[in-house]
């Protein structure tokens, strides 16, 4: 009866928490380069039924019984948003050049998580893979666990080798379709395990993997400053006749290197008199006066040579929300940190347009429908529990006349 009541109040917190999501989503309909979220539940341990034998141990398990789930985080979703014709100078459009299809994590340089398109298949010593190459468990924080690898069950009689969060698949039998394994194939634990609580690998598709196009900004708080990533380009000027984003955070340019320029800025010309400000790869356009649309100024006033207007791809499975269309970079606004974490830009850009929010709108009132009717459900379930409990406490001590 407890356990219904403890399974009910985390579900009650779950709906509320991804209601929140789905207003947030709604709420951003119209938001250009806007990322819809989805919530991911956690579901808590699974506790072991198993019969009971007095004066003996315990008898052969009954099965596995589910404990409520929780609210995990709200997961963006990088699909592409359709692009519209605006007309207006100060608009960009991001066009992403990322290829559809199954990713999976893989270890890269310094240990890092690198997305891998492709068919996640079972390799030598039974190893999961994807181009050949093994798939990197992660740990709880997203880092890979060095010396560690997925291998598929030789017990586990289902189909799918890996559930659709990158967790393992089980059988009727409770096998997991993949354990964790050393570089000789010994068994290192199964995945839920204490020792590794948490680990998993990572597979998605090019709507929460891969690497997308991104506008760098100089991030500012009152609490902190930075460099962060958006895609909305629906730019404007400051006072200073800046490009700054959104959130009114300057725009950062790319250098040579195709990498943003720290503490240097776009600052549009009042001389110039053309109708567009930008090429389409972000370099400054030239009016009938030779006056240039833009320059690119560091701190101190001087111009940054051969900067310009630029994308920067990112790993979007590394990113987190800031709120108005800006998103963190591996949970550092650190320049440095940010800039090893990002590679030149291989999406288009395209002046004049501008990407719009990739919410459905139908989806998302449909979902918060159904999120709705759960957490009457729960609630319903509180309820009665709350009236049985009573009940049994009226009831103690009672004697029949």
């Amino acid at each position: 009866m407890l356990r219904g009541l403890t399974t009910a109040a985390s579900g009650l917190t779950a709906d509320e928490r991804l209601q929140q999501i789905l207003a947030n989503n709604l709420a951003n309909a119209q938001t250009p380069g806007f990322k819809s979220s989805t919530g991911a539940m956690l579901e808590f341990p699974r506790q072991l039924l198993e019969r009971i034998r007095y004066g003996e141990d315990a008898g052969p398990a009954v099965g596995k019984v589910g404990t409520g789930v929780v609210m995990q985080e709200g997961v963006p979703n990088f699909r592409q948003g359709d692009v519209v014709e605006t007309g207006r100078n100060l608009d960009v459009a991001v066009v992403d050049r990322t290829p559809a299809g199954t990713y999976a994590a893989v270890a890269g340089p310094g240990g890092q998580a690198v997305p891998v398109a492709g068919t996640v298949a079972v390799g030598p010593g039974g190893r999961l893979e994807v181009g050949g190459r093994p798939l990197a468990v992660l740990d709880s924080q997203g880092r890979v666990i060095p010396g560690v690898y997925a291998v598929k069950n030789p017990a586990y009689q289902g189909q799918a080798l890996y559930a659709a969060d990158g967790r393992p698949n089980w059988d009727a039998a409770g096998n997991p379709s993949y354990v964790l394994a050393d570089a000789a194939g010994r068994g290192v634990a199964r995945p839920g395990d204490a020792a590794f609580a948490g680990a998993a690998v990572r597979i998605g598709t090019e709507a929460d993997m891969g690497y997308h196009s991104f506008f760098a900004v100089a991030y500012q708080s009152r609490q902190t400053s930075g460099m962060a990533l958006t895609r909305d380009g629906h730019f404007s000027l400051n006072s200073r006749h800046e490009l700054v984003d959104a959130a009114g955070h300057p725009v950062l340019p790319v250098g040579p290197d195709g990498l943003p320029v720290p503490g240097a800025r776009i600052v549009v010309n009042p001389r110039y008199q053309g109708e567009q400000l930008f090429a389409a790869d972000g370099r400054p356009l030239v009016d009938k006066a030779g006056q240039p649309s833009y320059r690119v100024l560091d701190a101190a006033g001087n111009p940054v040579a051969q900067a310009r207007l630029g994308l920067v791809d990112v790993d979007v499975s590394r990113l987190q929300p800031l709120g108005e269309g800006e998103f963190q970079v591996a949970g550092s606004l650190n320049p440095a940190l940010v800039r090893a974490a990002l590679r030149p830009g291989s999406g288009r850009m395209q002046p004049g347009r501008l990407e719009q929010s990739n919410v459905d709108e139908s989806a998302v009132t449909t979902q918060m429908l159904a999120t709705l009717a759960q957490y009457e459900a729960n609630q319903r379930v509180i309820r009665t529990e709350d009236q049985l409990l009573g009940e049994a406490v009226q009831d103690v001590g009672k004697v029949n006349a």
